[in-house]
């Protein structure tokens, strides 16, 4: 019996990858491209926004933190859901949540490997985060 192994390969490569979306951010002179599984946060700063990625790399770009939020709703899709406001200055991948301390207002960002950020937020926001994460664990 003779088996095409190429094709039953190409099959599977098919079946099992997913379409990577990118956040754009254009303003004037300059772009930032950034695959959305590999953006960790985005923080305020005045009238910027920085952009951390999963290698630790920060850009600060000439957005507000609302103008990129709109910018995550309109490009990232189903992806874009992986996203959360948190107050004023903040918004978060949750597939990044490593750990939440309300009492001590500590919010720790993570892929368990090479990246590791120790961020603050407030107590309000951090149960409201809690509740949500609490909230789409399957329970058995």
């Amino acid at each position: 019996m003779y088996i095409q192994t190429p094709q039953i390969i190409a099959i599977f490569a098919i079946q099992n990858s997913q379409v990577e979306r990118f956040l754009v951010i254009s303003k004037g002179t300059e772009m930032l491209r950034v695959p959305a599984s590999r953006l960790v946060y985005i923080s305020a700063d005045g009238n910027y926004s920085n952009v951390v990625t999963r290698d630790n790399k920060k850009q600060i770009v000439s957005f507000q933190l609302g103008q990129v939020e709109d910018l995550i709703g309109d490009q990232l899709g189903e992806e874009g859901g992986n996203f959360v406001r948190l107050g004023r200055g903040l918004i978060i991948n949750t597939d990044f949540v490593y750990f939440i301390d309300i009492t001590r207002q500590i919010l720790i960002l993570s892929d368990c490997a090479n990246c590791y950020h120790e961020l603050t937020a407030s107590r309000e926001v951090l149960i409201k985060l809690k509740t949500y994460i609490d909230s789409t664990i399957k329970h058995g």
